[in-house]
């Protein structure tokens, strides 16, 4: 009897150290039916019902970013396009007005050269049409000077190659490398430069001559 005792409680505690023996009582996994397909409760069903709700909703949102994302890039593409075609708009509704004074410069200088009945005539409204060529400039200068428009200086300076352009040199007496004359104004916008100021240079007859009187030691 003792053996038979002690047999029956051994067993029960391995029973009880058993956890998937717990396990499958508590949760057992779906059967299937006799048509072979696996029956699950309503609750589970349920819950799955949901589950595939819930995936449903992410799927639409995710596409509705997509959507969104498509359309704000295309919304920046043509913001972008619209501000390179229309970023001077400002600079040239300014400018417009110099453009109607040259207009009202040119024809009065022809009503005046069609009108003019003597030499002293003509020199009085050529006199007043440069005049007004002259504020016209002034007033197109000075716009372009307010959007940052700079003329590069060129008298009595040294030649420098980050703003001045050497297409000539002149030998003669005086400053080696000071710049002689402007041929074409150079401009800086803002800190960069638009286009360098083409020059022609000084430099010394000596240097320009010795390679002659090399050349003649030689021969």
């Amino acid at each position: 009897m003792m053996n038979f005792h002690s047999k029956k409680h051994h067993g029960s505690d391995k029973k009880s150290q058993d956890p998937s023996s717990e396990k499958q009582e508590t949760a057992p996994s779906p059967a299937p039916g006799k048509d072979g397909k696996i029956e699950i409760s309503v609750h589970e069903y349920e819950e799955l019902k949901k589950k595939v709700q819930e995936i449903e909703g992410l799927r639409e949102k995710f596409l509705r970013a997509a959507a969104d994302f498509e359309n704000a890039k295309k919304r920046n593409a043509k913001e972008k396009e619209d501000f390179i075609k229309f970023s001077q708009e400002r600079i040239l509704r300014e400018i417009l007005p110099v453009l109607d004074n040259f207009e009202r410069a040119v024809s009065h200088a022809t009503a005046a050269s069609a009108n003019a009945s003597a030499y002293e005539d003509l020199r009085k409204n050529l006199t007043t049409v440069i005049a007004g060529v002259e504020r016209v400039e002034k007033q197109l200068v000075d716009i372009l000077k307010m959007h940052g428009l700079k003329r590069i200086e060129t008298s009595g300076q040294i030649f420098n190659p980050h703003f001045h352009e050497a297409v000539a040199h002149v030998a003669e007496e005086g400053k080696e490398d000071q710049i002689v004359d402007e041929l074409e104004p150079g401009y800086m916008l803002h800190d960069r430069l638009l286009r360098p100021a083409k020059v022609r240079v000084r430099t010394s007859p000596k240097r320009t001559s010795a390679p002659e009187e090399k050349q003649d030691e030689i021969t």
